[in-house]
């Protein structure tokens, strides 16, 4: 669960803190209150494209900064298979911006933006008025075929995950 939002430099905010609590978290307010600025902030730290004339007029540097609280075991899991552990049930997702140029960290470990993204997939889902990440992203496609079958399907998943495991050891000795 997305926990906080800081944003340092960015377009027209100096510096913002935003706290998220458990459940639905709606932003809403008038046109211009800065709800697409929260949104792209969050969508830059998750490894969204960045160019220099984001920065706040007058910076030469900007950050935004997510914190993470992750208690779902299946979440920690896929977390720990790409080798990044929750500290202390956290997730700290950096990014700085500098000219041109941008630095991603995650708990305080440089990452690349590949991997950035990677784990942001499993971290968050953002719902927009025109965007729905999971339905676009066709790496999620089985997940929410899995999602929806439930249970019923388990026994035949566990048959054709144990052919796969077979198939690429025949193919690893074979090359």
């Amino acid at each position: 669960m997305l926990q906080n939002l800081h944003v340092k430099n960015l377009a027209l905010i100096d510096e913002a803190e935003v706290d998220f609590s458990g459940g639905l978290n709606i932003l809403t307010g008038e046109t211009g209150a800065g709800k697409s600025i929260i949104l792209g902030s969050v969508s830059l730290a998750l490894g969204g494209r960045y160019s220099a004339d984001m920065l706040r007029k007058g910076a030469d540097k900007g950050l935004v900064e997510l914190t993470f609280y992750v208690e779902n075991p299946e979440t920690v899991r896929k977390l720990e298979e790409m080798d990044l552990s929750p500290d202390g049930g956290q997730i700290i997702i950096t990014r700085r911006f500098n000219g041109n140029r941008s630095v991603s960290r995650i708990n305080g470990e440089t990452v690349t933006l590949g991997r950035l993204k990677e784990a942001a997939q499993v971290l968050i889902d953002i719902h927009g008025q025109h965007e729905h990440q999971s339905l676009m992203n066709s790496a999620k496609h089985i997940m929410l075929l899995d999602k929806f079958c439930g249970t019923e399907l388990d026994a035949e998943k566990a048959k054709l995950t144990e052919f796969l495991r077979k198939y690429k050891m025949v193919m690893k000795k074979k090359n």
